[in-house]
Order: structure tokens, then sequence, then C-alpha cells
């Protein structure tokens, strides 16, 4: 019964911070006051004021009591895939060039790769209705014996084995920036004189052995790229503890 009595409380305590009858930074009755509104035990208030801590919607000061937190309405979320993220459907992918090199500084830094270990070079455009869309430069470690597939390189999925076989421990981080392209990029993609495009910067790694599997910038027209993002329903990370 007691059990059924706690979540009835939790149930009617988050009621009332949801219908802002609690407000942000207001403090909660005392153990005591409780105990009498939902007559109950001191243990079972003290398991109700536990669960609401856990979930996010109080917090407790030691001799002061419990206080109701302040949600962060400023952290958003969204699920991001730079092709699903497109206003238009690919429906080519046309391989520029791929090759092994000696990487720059710049790129053995970024790949963090073993002394003297090469590069591999992926260059890319993805057109819809025969008009070029976007541009992508990607850069693998070389693996000495793992030839390079290059029908493999020209679809956009072409990590999906990866991704599959390693889908537990990638870790993927990305940074998206409005940039002026270079020449190259202006030229392939047919830009305007000053026409900014999006660069998406991309970092998939393996979490397990932390070994960086590739580094990749993706470049497209805001004419062609949609993001959206929302407040995280449901998540501990919208609450200050």
């Amino acid at each position: 019964m007691s059990d059924v009595l706690y979540l009835a409380i939790v149930a009617s305590l988050k009621d009332k911070i949801l219908k802002s009858q609690l407000k942000p930074g207001d403090m909660l009755n005392s153990e005591t006051a409780l105990m009498q509104e939902y007559s109950a035990s001191r243990m079972t208030i003290r398991k109700s004021l536990s669960l609401l801590s856990n979930e996010g919607y109080i917090y407790s000061v030691p001799g002061k009591g419990n206080f109701v937190c302040k949600p962060e309405v400023d952290i958003f979320q969204f699920k991001f895939n730079k092709y699903d993220g497109l206003t238009v459907t690919i429906d080519q992918v046309k391989l520029l060039s791929v090759k092994v090199l000696q990487p720059t500084k710049k790129i053995d830094h970024m790949l963090d790769l073993e002394e003297n270990q090469k590069a591999v070079e992926v260059k890319r455009i993805l057109y819809a209705d025969e008009l070029e869309i976007a541009m992508e430069i990607i850069y693998l470690p070389y693996v000495h014996h793992q030839p390079v597939i290059e029908d493999m390189l020209k679809f956009a999925n072409y990590l999906k084995t990866i991704e599959e076989k390693l889908a537990f421990v990638l870790e993927k981080s990305l940074e998206i920036t409005v940039a002026m392209p270079t020449e190259e990029i202006t030229e392939k993609l047919l830009l305007e004189d000053n026409e900014p495009v999006f660069e998406i910067t991309e970092l998939i790694r393996n979490e397990a052995t932390q070994k960086i599997l590739q580094y990749s910038w993706f470049y497209v027209s805001p004419r062609y790229l949609s993001i959206k993002a929302s407040t995280p329903k449901d998540s501990d990370d919208k609450r200050i503890f």
C-alpha cells in the first residue's frame, strides 16, 4: 500500500509543478506538512521526494528544505544526418578523386595518424536533378594492404557496413558553420561570387579503441539544407539539479 501511496504523492507533486502551482525556485512544504497533507509516514514522504529529486524535478538544500528545479530551456537536441537534412533528394554521387597521400600536418593531427602513416583523400559531388548540390571532402587513415574500394566510395552510405559493425562504439561529433567557400568549391558547386555555404565538419571515432575512422568536410548552399532542433523531452539534461 505504501508503494502505491508514494507513487501517488510523486504524481501529485509533479502535477503541481507542471501546472505551475509550484514554480521554479519555490520551496516545497516541510516533510511534516506533507505527511499531514497526504496522510503518509515520514519514510513514504522521503521516498517520494527522493524519486522527484532523481527525476530532476526538485533539489534539496541541507538545513533549508526541498526546492523546485529551474529547467534549462536553452539546451536543444536534433537528430542530424547531412544527407537526410537536405531539402532535395540526392540522386547521383560523382566521385572526383580518391588518393592515397602523405597528409598535411593539419590532417595528420586530425586523424591522429601513426608516424609516416598515409591518408586516403576522397572528393565527390552530390547531385539532385542534375544540379551540383554539395561537395564532400573525406579523409581516412590509410591501412596498409587494405585496398580503397572506389565503387563503395561512390555512395553516400559507404560507411553503413562499418556503422552496423561498430554501432555501439561509434562516437560522432560535428561542427556546423557558415563559411566562404574556396575557389575549388565555388567552381564545383557553380556558386555565385561571395555566396556562402554551410561547412559541416564531422569526426567519426571508435570509442572503444579511440581510433579515428573518418574526418570530413561537407559543403552545401543554405538553399539546400534545413537545420531544426527542439528542447529535449524527458531528458535529465534539460534540468539543473
